[in-house]
């Protein structure tokens, strides 16, 4: 849209489209819009579940971080660091189970290896730089955590966050 809530016509990204789904949109400080999804192409081109696009709508040819399956979530940290959620297993190639981070350029993060045991639906950081995790996981950092959790900015469990949620929060 633009800033007067009118159509903005020129851009069309999802035209051939982005398959199955789009369920995770962020725009990053530069413009670049990250996309997530359960989609295998995005705006014409092989993106497996996760892809960016130029300001314009154009495919980002250069962002392909090849999650194995559904991207739910997106979040950018203050330092441009991308935190992916959802039902992947791996992501640009590393074992990941479910959440992930990656930098501004695509690449996994290796610093950052936590783990849930389910789907990550929901991300989001906190002005302190403390990851929110929602989903339908029972475990997050091998430490029981139903359906709500909390990370430390470096992906280690806030073990004094433990709300004992019950039912899916997404």
């Amino acid at each position: 849209f633009n800033r007067d809530g009118s159509l903005d016509s020129t851009f069309n990204p999802v035209i051939p489209g982005a398959g199955l789904g789009v369920l995770s949109l962020v725009v990053q400080a530069d413009g670049k819009i990250l996309v997530g999804g359960n989609f295998t192409s995005l705006a014409g081109q092989s993106r497996n579940y996760l892809g960016r696009l130029k300001a314009d709508g154009s495919l980002d040819p250069d962002f392909n971080p090849n999650a194995n399956n559904l991207v739910s979530s997106l979040a950018v940290q203050p330092d441009g660091k991308i935190l992916v959620g959802g039902n992947f297993t791996a992501l640009g190639g590393q074992a990941r189970s479910h959440i992930g981070r990656l930098y501004p350029d695509g690449t996994v993060d290796p610093d950052f290896y936590t783990a849930a045991n389910d789907t990550v639906n929901c991300v989001a950081v906190q002005p302190d730089g403390k990851i929110l995790l929602g989903g339908l996981f029972t475990s997050l950092a091998s430490q029981s955590r139903t359906n709500l959790g909390r990370l430390n900015a470096d992906g280690s469990l806030d073990a004094g966050f433990n709300p004992g949620a019950a039912g899916l929060y997404s």
